[in-house]
Parts: structure tokens; C-alpha cells; sequence
């Protein structure tokens, strides 16, 4: 039985590495799944995908959070930059209160109430106000460790992506997030949307 199946992993072997095979896959890949690139600066897009149907409602109420973009996709991240994404940030995560809306998924620029759509928003439009460029300022939906959709607000750093959520203060690289990546706006036109 031994030397049956020494035979079968060889011939399988031996298939797999004549061109025009018909296997779709090495036999490495059957045991490992693609991981994303943990050394890399940046969130990578994959194909384009449908946008969320809530954004698509907030550009009709709000076109011009939702124009397409100008100016530089990476900003030069100094200690003031990195002092202003942080005070956004603690800003906003303070001002609006907390609350889940489900069942009437509407996203609202700086609402008394609101949830991670709401938060992530604002800060988008709080920093473009304070004259960061649109292109560098883009939203991705994600899932949480404990596995519920979330949307934060990326920036595209020379040091990385940064990312801006409702959950923490702190003003993190996309690595250290804990996040799972679901997708995230094009930098030249925030109503075009990429997979992750």
C-alpha cells in the first residue's frame, strides 16, 4: 500500500511539471492559502467592485465628498501631519456618540449620534476642510476580529497606510489593526471601490 501511493505522489508530481498540464494548482498550494503581505506599506487593490450601497445614497445627498480627486495620493507624513491625524481623530471619536443603526444604514457628516460609517465620513471631510487632498483620504470596509462589518478612513502616508477608526485613539499602520480587509476606495475618484 506504501509503494501505491509513493507511485501515486510521484506520477502526480511528475504531471504537474509537464507544460500545459492540466492541473490548475502545485500540490504547495493545496495546504497553503494566500496571506496579504504584512511588510508591505500599503493596502493592496485588487478588481473593481460595487460600492457600498449607503455610499452610493451619501454622494447623492453629498456629491461633493464624493468628486473626483486631485492632488497627491501619498502625503509626506511629518510630526505635524501625524499630530493632526491623531487630534481628528480623538475629535471626532469624542464628539459623536455612539450608536448602531441598524436596519436604516444612512451615513450622516458629523450626526450628535452615529456609528463607524458616520465617524469615518467626518474625518474624511474634517481633514480634506483642513486642506489634505481628497486623494490620500480613502474609506475601506473591513470586518472586526469579532467579525462585524466596520468602515474606518485610510491615509496614504510616505510611512505606510494610516488608519483612522472609532474604536481606538490611536492613529495605527493598516497592519497593527486587527482589521480584516474587505475593500476600499480608488484614490482619483472616491466612488470607484476595489477589492482587498
Amino acid at each position: 500500500m506504501a509503494t501505491l501511493l509513493k507511485i501515486a505522489v510521484a506520477a502526480t508530481l511528475a504531471i504537474s511539471l509537464i507544460p500545459g498540464s492540466a492541473f490548475a494548482f502545485g500540490l504547495g498550494s493545496v495546504t497553503r492559502l494566500p496571506r496579504p503581505d504584512l511588510n508591505a506599506l500599503y493596502l493592496k487593490e485588487g478588481r473593481r467592485v460595487a460600492a457600498p450601497f449607503a455610499h452610493v445614497a451619501f454622494c447623492v445627498h453629498q456629491p461633493a465628498d464624493c468628486s473626483a480627486s486631485a492632488g497627491p495620493d501619498i502625503i509626506n507624513l511629518t510630526s505635524d501631519k501625524r499630530r493632526e491625524l491623531v487630534s481628528v481623530n480623538s475629535e471626532i471619536n469624542h464628539d459623536i456618540i455612539p450608536v448602531n443603526d441598524t436596519g436604516n444604514d444612512t451615513w450622516s457628516l458629523a450626526p450628535r449620534e452615529g456609528d463607524c460609517e458616520d465617524y469615518a465620513i467626518t474625518k474624511r471631510h474634517a481633514l480634506i476642510a483642513r486642506g489634505w487632498p481628497e486623494s490620500s483620504l480613502r474609506l475601506a470596509v473591513a470586518h472586526t476580529a469579532w467579525g462585524e462589518g466596520h468602515l474606518v478612513l485610510v491615509v496614504r502616508t510616505n510611512k505606510g497606510d494610516l488608519v483612522l477608526d472609532n474604536l481606538t485613539g490611536a492613529v495605527r499602520n493598516w497592519r497593527k489593526t486587527g482589521l480584516r480587509w474587505d475593500m476600499i476606495q480608488a484614490s482619483n475618484d472616491p466612488r470607484i471601490w476595489h477589492k482587498l
